[in-house]
Order: structure tokens, then C-alpha cells, then sequence
């Protein structure tokens, strides 16, 4: 143990550890879910190719002028832009979804983490009045 622990009280050493290295700790934990919802959904890519064509399914247009294929090909890559918009946006929402409940949860994790030790002190105060009774 090092001796700046060792000159203290373990009172006024856990509280040290428990609102300094231990919060920060815990932030840096936070912060390391949240980067990995936004990763895991790709959040960036997603909006980025968010018009793209579903997994890049086109059809070409072909060589000349057949307005036939022109219009199948059109509708086509129409059909798979919309298909892939579709899908993309769900997986965003999905993911914004997740995101924000990572959030909230982290939220109250660190209520919880800073009152902790306020609630241990007063459970032993309060058990050592009800046996003091």
C-alpha cells in the first residue's frame, strides 16, 4: 500500500479513490459503451450511404438507346434505393434507440455510484440507532 494511504484514514482513503479514480473510472467505462453503440451501428457510414442503393444492387442501363431497359433499369435502382433507405433508416432509429438507453442507464449509474457511500453511512447510522433502542 502506498503511503499517502497509509497517513489516512480508510474513511477519508476510500472516499478519495471513490469520488476521484473511481468516478473517472467509470466515466471513461461510459464513454467506452457509448463509442461502441455508435460503432456497432455505424452511425456515420449509415447516414452517409443512406441513399445508396440497398447493398449496391443496380442494374445498368445498357449500351444504346432502349427505352425498355432504361426504364426497368430505372425502376430498379429506384426500387433498391428505397428498399436500401428503408432498411437503413430502421437500423439508425434502432441504434438511436440503444444509444439513448445506454445513455439514461449510464445516467443512472452514476447517481448510483455517487451516492453509494452516502447510503452504507446511513444504513450503519440508522441500524446503530434502531439497536441503540
Amino acid at each position: 500500500m502506498s503511503e499517502a494511504y497509509e497517513r489516512e484514514s480508510i474513511f477519508f482513503a476510500y472516499s478519495k479513490w471513490h469520488y476521484g479514480r473511481g468516478l473517472s473510472e467509470l466515466l471513461a467505462i461510459i464513454g467506452n459503451f457509448l463509442w461502441f453503440v455508435a460503432h456497432f451501428f455505424s452511425f456515420k457510414l449509415l447516414l452517409r450511404t443512406l441513399f445508396a442503393p440497398w447493398k449496391r444492387m443496380t442494374e445498368s442501363y445498357g449500351q444504346g438507346i432502349d427505352l425498355g431497359v432504361y426504364a426497368s433499369a430505372f425502376i430498379v435502382n429506384s426500387l433498391m434505393r428505397a428498399v436500401g433507405f428503408v432498411i437503413k433508416s430502421v437500423v439508425l432509429f434502432m441504434g438511436l434507440i440503444s444509444y439513448i438507453a445506454v445513455a439514461l442507464f449510464s445516467f443512472f449509474i452514476i447517481i448510483i455510484w455517487t451516492l453509494a457511500p452516502l447510503v452504507l453511512i446511513g444504513s450503519l447510522i440508522l441500524s446503530a440507532t434502531f439497536f441503540a433502542i
